[in-house]
């Protein structure tokens, strides 16, 4: 087996469950990065932005969720293909818009839900069994 060949198998379980942890994770890593944009404010971009960005603890969450992202797909892309995997990253922008929604408040017109349902129809034609 060539060590860049991936795993003959994998179970559907454990398949399920890194999903899972890459959705949530990206979609807090988000939701992070809007929690410390909020707290930016309208300060323009400069030394004094990146200042106050570093300060703030939404962006320190974002910017360790990302390194989580990473991790988690890498393991993802250990086990599947990519032309398979990238399409299923669309979940995101589903659970992101809707967290949104509960937590920051941010509107879902019926455009953006028609959007919404386009995406998760698209996952399962691109990321369904081969």
């Amino acid at each position: 087996m060539s060590t860049l060949s991936p795993p003959a198998s994998s179970s559907w379980g454990r398949q399920l469950a890194i999903w899972l942890a890459f959705i949530v994770l990206d979609t807090g890593t988000q939701l992070a990065f809007k929690w410390g944009a909020d707290g930016i404010g309208d300060m323009d971009f400069g030394l004094a932005m990146m200042a106050k960005a570093i300060s703030l603890p939404g962006v320190w969450l974002a910017t360790l969720g990302y390194i989580g992202v990473f991790v988690v797909w890498m393991a993802i892309l250990r086990d599947m293909p990519l032309s398979r995997a990238f399409p299923m990253t669309g979940l995101v922008y589903v659970t992101v818009p809707l967290f949104a929604w509960f937590t920051f408040d941010e509107h879902i017109d019926l455009v953006r839900a028609g959007g919404i349902a386009l995406i998760i129809a698209g996952v399962f034609l691109l990321g369904g069994d081969e």
